[in-house]
């Protein structure tokens, strides 16, 4: 029973990682999505400027999307029957916090 509660806690846990992986992508695609608009609106010398910050974003967008697939990929080797399996967690996902 123990080994059924923890790998139930271990599942909640997964799951709340891996929403909160799915909120960080989505927000890190809408600071693309501005960060596109600003630079597209950019006629002056501030363009060079605008575009760096365009592929910084989509720099942090791609992380945070290896992270949110990280999670969705761990998901899917987890049981998720009733089966009591004692099965690890395994490899951390990519270093989080490019946002």
């Amino acid at each position: 029973m123990r080994r059924y509660t923890m790998n139930t806690v271990r599942q909640e846990r997964l799951v709340d990682e891996l929403v909160e992986a799915y909120i960080s992508w989505r927000e890190a695609c809408a600071r693309v999505n501005e960060a596109y608009r600003s630079w597209a609106r950019e006629t002056g010398p501030g363009g060079r400027a605008a575009f760096g910050l365009y592929t910084a974003a989509l720099d942090a967008e791609e992380h945070a999307a290896e992270v949110y697939a990280w999670f969705v990929r761990r998901a899917d080797e987890l049981p998720w029957s009733e089966d009591p399996a004692d099965e690890p967690l395994g490899e951390r996902p990519p270093e989080v916090g490019w946002q």
